[in-house]
């Protein structure tokens, strides 16, 4: 009892010596309340102030990672498409022309500058635009990059400006491989430099925010102040910041934040910039946000303190005043503080955003083990399932399954003792009606915990519809080539020592459906194969479409090789039954390549390249059937690649040379005419033979640009006899069915003419029957305009393919020139003789001349005379000889020609 009398006794002494003495100490009241003024403004001042710069690092390192991400998803769509384009060019043997991709509706949005493709010599090879089409890359860096380097990832140019359109452009690029693995070329997608930068919100960056797109290199590819593009460095940066400096502890290209100083904008502005590196492309972004236009609403504030402040220090002066106005700033500040929790309040509750204080409950250990809600929201409430009046005074344990409280008071005690702590979490209180998606903020203030929660459900249910609209098909439904990568990627991981087997399937006859009957139509048919396939396999197995007419199967649990071939002859089963799509009935068959881990490659690249391998000798051999892959298959496709690039490289510098062999008339044995044959000079393997590349020239379609120069060939030969004096006989040229269906031939005779200024009755085209197969209306367009040139016509190897003496009369041909498998049998049979008779007959009834291919016996040559055969060609007559022995024998008064064992050169026979 005596204490607590002594207390208050020296308690009520100390309050009467203090009012008693407070006029003496009047003096210094007003220097000492001046100095607590002063000191508190400047430390509510530095208060805010740090709050603001936590507020603005949170929010740059948001939007950094906000920026990030969309970054990220618009270079995987650069990504998957020069993936795409690769994967076409390489199948397609380097036959992909991008207009007809353009033609296709792809490539034509507006981000789009140009989409080419180039060769391994920097040429444009196809391209979308025209822009780029006479340059070389050869010189570029990413050209040089991707040569010496085998990755095939894709790179991203650093930014190049375009003199036609002043505008700053950026290539992703990715490298092309031959078969074999070398070097043939690079995909290039060109973007503008504002691609990168359209993320920008003024409603979280200001009118003065930054948004900066670095490469790896250190170079800018594009940057934003604001609500314009400023392009590349130095426009909207004075110098590149160094990513990871010592005060954000991180490593160089980490993430990190950091104040940049008005020396580094060009517009004089301080900022604060978060950045982060991408983990997936050796890009890093940037997000600055203006500390002065940030800082412009506290400044008022502050502005309002410093006042006080001056007022403070006024009332060093008059001591009555500066009480007085002490007191209605107080009472200023009081009604300010109502003002601003009544907003707060009003904010909180308009906010969508749901908000909590939450008080830490504690057992007898003062360890915290569980929470109870001290204050909240509506919004706050309703993301829980109740009213706000319910929540309030309710533990957290109360409205989360227990398994689900466990997880959350794990996160809530790491904010504790974090002081802050943020996650994205999905979430089903006992009172919500379904799952939802959060983002949840929980900071720790004095000994409680707030916590902020945003539904994001909408936005992570559209993520997911991205995601699977990336992985998926949109025709068939079936998953895509990107999806099937991964998970062939992701199996092969899995499968240690198992077998994988992987089933390259493309539908045999799916052009013709769509020449024919349209694409609509043949929408349906891969739609009912994708059907089909599924149907075919078993539910551990996964189907996917590449693209186009092609699918892929991935057998798991494989026991032996007899196992995938019930499964290939399932597939062939399905697919060779008709299909029935656009009120038509047709059948489509498929060919299936067959590759099987570990024993025909250990990566799904390697896999997918040795099936599509085996696919193609399966369509080669037979089609509707299967093939395993074998080393062989990859060394004659390798075999003929070589080929076909040594092919295209001598028809470029002129390998070839043409040899001539004679028709002579039947009767007289006259020389009439001559038949130009194209040899091949290769620079090391010497003559090549017709039959091992004019093959290879009509699949890969270069047979076009070879018979436009055996034509110009033919006609400068003609033009060099008669300048030398000779009376040149015709010279019958070959054209293929390829390049006759182009439609072009009369234009290229009509140029070769001109150029060799002869006349043209000494041209005769050979057109095989072959050739003359579609529409009709066509073929007799294309016919006529070459004969109205006065070019001859001749229907070459007869009897071989599908013409009809109804045919015939429609076309209206000069010559018709019999096989010379009919040839070789006269005599043989009866039949034969009156079937040549029969062909001689028809041909002279519609006003043809008719030549005897294959004429190598005096027999023969006899049969043909009787038979009324108008002229005759074979080795009886002569073999294919060079331009300067058909001079010679042009050079002999009169005489027929023929071939003679003993001696090389061509003799004159005087008689037949």
């Amino acid at each position: 009892m005596l204490l607590p009398k002594l207390s208050q006794f020296l308690r009520r002494r100390f309050l009467a010596a203090s009012e008693s003495g407070f006029r003496y100490c009047w003096p210094l009241l007003p220097i000492a309340v001046g100095i607590i003024v002063w000191m508190s403004v400047d430390r509510e001042i530095a208060r805010e102030r740090q709050s603001f710069e936590q507020s603005l690092a949170s929010s740059a390192q948001s939007i950094a990672a906000g920026y990030a991400r969309y970054l990220t998803r618009s270079i995987d769509q650069m990504d998957q498409v020069t993936m795409q384009l690769k994967y076409d060019w390489e199948t397609s043997k380097g036959t992909l022309k991008l207009g007809d991709l353009v033609a296709r509706g792809m490539f034509t949005s507006p981000q789009y500058v140009e989409v080419a493709i180039i060769n391994g010599k920097g040429e444009v090879v196809t391209s979308t635009g025209t822009a780029s089409s006479a340059q070389s890359y050869a010189g570029r860096a990413f050209f040089q990059t991707h040569r010496a380097n085998i990755s095939s990832a894709l790179r991203i140019s650093a930014p190049e400006n375009e003199p036609a359109s002043g505008k700053l452009l950026v290539r992703f690029t990715r490298r092309l491989d031959s078969a074999d693995d070398d070097f043939d070329g690079v995909v290039i997608v060109t973007v503008t430099s504002d691609y990168f930068s359209t993320f920008y919100d003024a409603a979280a960056l200001g009118n003065h925010g930054l948004l900066a797109v670095v490469g790896d290199d250190g170079r800018v590819r594009a940057s934003r102040i604001g609500s314009k593009a400023s392009g590349v460095d130095p426009v909207a940066l004075t110098y590149t910041p160094r990513f990871g400096a010592p005060q954000d502890g991180n490593q160089a290209y980490g993430k990190g934040e950091a104040w940049l100083g008005p020396d580094r904008f060009v517009d004089g502005e301080k900022r604060f910039v978060a950045w982060r590196t991408l983990s997936a492309y050796p890009v890093t972004v940037m997000a600055g946000l203006s500390e002065r236009e940030q800082l412009a609403p506290l400044q008022r504030k502050w502005h309002t303190y410093r006042r006080m402040r001056d007022a403070a220090e006024a009332a060093i002066l008059a001591l009555a005043a500066l009480l007085a106005w002490i007191v209605h700033l107080i009472e200023r500040r009081k009604t300010r503080q109502r003002s601003v929790q009544a907003a707060y309040r009003l904010a909180t509750e308009a906010g969508e955003e749901g908000f909590y204080m939450l008080s830490p409950i504690r057992d007898e250990n003062h360890a915290i083990r569980d929470f109870r809600i001290l204050d909240c929201n509506e919004r706050g409430a309703g993301l829980l399932g109740k009213e706000k009046k319910a929540l309030l005074g309710q533990t957290l344990s109360e409205n989360y399954r227990r398994e689900e409280f466990a997880r959350l008071l794990d996160v809530y005690l790491r904010a504790m003792d974090l002081g802050s702590y943020r996650e994205e979490d999905e979430f089903q209180p006992i009172g919500s009606p379904a799952p939802r998606w959060v983002r949840r903020k929980l900071v720790r203030s004095g000994g409680e915990l707030a916590v902020t929660l945003r539904d994001i459900s909408d936005a992570k249910a559209q993520e997911g519809k991205l995601i699977r609209l990336a992985n998926t098909d949109e025709l068939t439904g079936l998953p895509n080539r990107s999806w099937f990568m991964k998970s062939l990627e992701a199996t092969i991981a899995k499968s240690q020592e198992d077998v994988v087997a992987l089933l390259f399937i493309d539908l045999d006859k799916f052009k013709n459906v769509n020449d024919t009957l349209g694409h609509a139509t043949g929408d349906k048919v891969l739609q009912e194969a994708a059907g089909r396939l599924r149907q075919a396999l078993r539910p551990s197995d996964h189907v996917a479409r590449l693209g186009g007419d092609e699918f892929t199967v991935v057998l798991r649990q494989i026991g032996d090789d007899a196992e995938i071939i019930r499964v290939a002859n399932r597939i062939l089963a399905a697919l060779a039954a008709p299909f029935h799509a656009g009120g038509a009935t047709m059948e489509v068959g498929a060919s299936v390549g067959i590759s099987v881990y570990p024993r025909d490659g250990t990566t799904a690249g390697t896999l997918l390249k040795h099936a599509d391998i085996a696919m193609y000798s399966a369509k080669g051999h037979r089609r509707g059937t299967y093939a395993f892959y074998q080393h062989a298959l990859y060394e004659a496709l390798k075999t003929r690649i070589n080929t076909e690039r040594e092919l295209a490289e001598a028809i470029e510098r002129d390998q070839f040379l043409l040899h001539y062999q004679p028709r002579v008339d039947a009767a007289s044995g006259r020389l009439l005419s001559v038949e130009a044959l194209v040899r091949w000079q290769h620079p090391v393997r010497g003559m090549v033979p017709p039959l091992e590349f004019i093959p290879i020239a009509e699949s890969t379609g270069l047979i076009a640009k070879l018979g436009a120069l055996v034509l110009e060939k033919a006609c400068r030969q003609i033009a060099q006899w008669r300048s030398d004096g000779l009376h040149a006989v015709p010279v019958s040229v070959n054209v293929s069915a390829v390049q006759f269906q182009l439609g072009d031939v009369d234009d290229l005779l009509r140029r070769c003419l001109a150029e060799s200024a002869i006349c043209p009755s000494l041209i005769e085209l050979e057109i095989t029957e072959s050739a003359m197969l579609g529409e009709q209306a066509s073929i007799v367009d294309r016919l006529a305009a070459i004969r109205a040139i006065g070019v001859r016509i001749a229907v070459d190897d007869f009897g071989t393919g599908y013409s009809s003496l109804s045919q015939l009369q429609r076309l209206d041909m000069d010559v018709l020139k019999v096989d010379r498998v009919f040839t070789a049998d006269l005599g043989r049979s009866t039949e034969s003789h009156v079937l040549f008779k029969a062909i001689v007959s028809m041909a002279h009834a519609l006003d043809m001349k008719v030549v005897a291919e294959g004429v190598e016996t005096e027999l023969q040559a006899g049969m043909l005379r009787e038979l009324g055969c108008d002229e005759l060609q074979g080795y009886l007559i002569s073999r294919p000889v060079p331009a300067d022995a058909i001079a010679t024998l042009l050079r002999q008064p009169h005489g027929l020609i023929g071939a003679d064992a003993d001696q090389p050169h061509l003799r004159l026979i005087m008689s037949c």
